[in-house]
């Protein structure tokens, strides 16, 4: 009776408003303690002590616009004007932007899992997959400082339209639709103008459309040139925030001036501590105890440190496994997660060094893949322990086995 019950409200039309409800829910009841969670570290200089923001001036508002991340700025200056620096509303922004990027994941995941490429594998399924991936991503605690950390809303909003421009790009290309190829160039420029990692977009499009849209044919991607064309435009303005960041951040870059008095961080040390880091980012995934928003964390200085090179074989020895399930398995969930989790962490963890070599919310974004990932091995577990109990309680699947 109970499982009818849940296949009746899956198949309903209201399933998504239900899903909204439901994922809006659990995630105002997770952060209700931090509605009035005060200004931190660089909340100071960004918002309490900002007078570019204000006062919404013409100057005011085209000088936000030349300066790096935009979008976010735009967005400090209009939460100033509603709410000034009553932390209350402040809150209300974050937490609205990250209720609509989980449904945005939902929907993300419901269009991927209906798509012809995966042969109805999940069609009786796939509003809950969804449903249960977004509500990972909303209310996991790896989450806590993309949300609460009111700066980081950077993370927020670049993710906002980083899902809009996917969603809109898979749109575009199944219907052949210039339009909506347009709105996802618009979306892709708002990524960009969010946060730099938003870089990524054309390469995970890439293998998106490689994987779901294309049936791993090369010939169907170049096919859809002119969707590509277009979200590559959004790096004009990218290479702009590049330079400005480049001029006038002195804690990224390869020209850092050196701090204290440990470790210089290079490319190179930078590159084999990130694979460290990687690897603490997956363990909070898994177990999110002792997160922290100021790690002290190790510089790695070389390769043969065993932790660091323990670090670049697991690395190598995921993305390999991620291959050969594709390869030899016919998966593609499981390599497109792995895919988005590195691909998205690529411009933060990688060879470009900066300061503070760990931050929580660098995950935001790439959490995605790892949910991605997570639910569709879930699934095929529980799956596998379904059709072996079927053929063990199968009176002539006992004398298959037998023989």
């Amino acid at each position: 009776m109970l499982s009818e019950t849940i296949r009746s409200i899956e198949s309903s039309r209201k399933f998504g408003l239900l899903a909204f409800i439901l994922i809006a829910g659990m995630i105002l009841a997770a952060y209700s303690n931090t509605f009035t969670a005060s200004f931190h570290f660089d909340d100071d200089a960004a918002i309490a002590e900002n007078p570019g923001i204000k006062r919404a001036t013409t100057d005011n508002i085209l000088t936000l616009l030349k300066g790096a991340r935009p979008v976010v700025s735009l967005s400090l200056m209009l939460n100033y004007q509603l709410s000034g620096l009553n932390v209350i509303g402040w809150h209300i922004f974050n937490i609205a932007f990250h209720i609509m990027n989980s449904y945005l994941v939902y929907l993300l995941l419901l269009v991927t899992f209906t798509l012809p490429s995966l042969a109805g594998r999940y069609s009786n399924s796939a509003r809950r997959m969804a449903l249960f991936g977004a509500l990972l991503f909303g209310v996991h605690p790896i989450q806590t400082e993309s949300v609460t950390y009111i700066i980081s809303r950077s993370e927020l909003l670049a993710t906002f339209f980083y899902l809009s421009t996917f969603l809109l790009f898979i749109r575009g290309t199944l219907s052949k639709s210039v339009l909506f190829h347009g709105a996802a160039l618009v979306t892709a420029i708002l990524a960009v103008s969010s946060k730099e990692w938003a870089v990524t977009l054309p390469a995970l499009l890439f293998i998106y459309d490689l994987l779901f849209l294309s049936g791993g044919r090369l010939k169907g991607v170049v096919a859809h040139w002119k969707g590509y064309l277009l979200v590559l435009v959004s790096w004009v303005p990218l290479f702009y925030s590049i330079s400005l960041t480049a001029s006038t951040n002195s804690t990224i870059g390869f020209n850092m001036p050196e701090a204290g008095t440990g470790p210089q961080l290079t490319a190179y040390t930078y590159l084999l501590t990130s694979a460290n880091v990687i690897w603490t980012y997956i363990r909070l995934l898994f177990l999110p105890i002792n997160q922290n928003l100021d790690y002290d964390y190790p510089i790695a200085t070389t390769l043969l440190q065993f932790p660091t090179l323990l670090s670049f074989v697991g690395h190598v020895a995921v993305i390999v496994c991620a291959f050969w399930l594709y390869r030899k398995k016919g998966s593609l969930l499981v390599p497109f997660g792995v895919a988005w989790f590195y691909i998205g962490l690529s411009p933060v963890q990688s060879f470009v060094p900066i300061r503070d070599v760990i931050f929580e919310h660098r995950l935001y974004m790439p959490s995605i893949g790892f949910f991605i990932a997570f639910i569709a091995g879930y699934e095929a577990y529980f799956g596998w322990l379904e059709s072996r109990s079927a053929r063990r309680t199968d009176p002539s699947g006992q004398q298959a086995e037998a023989r």
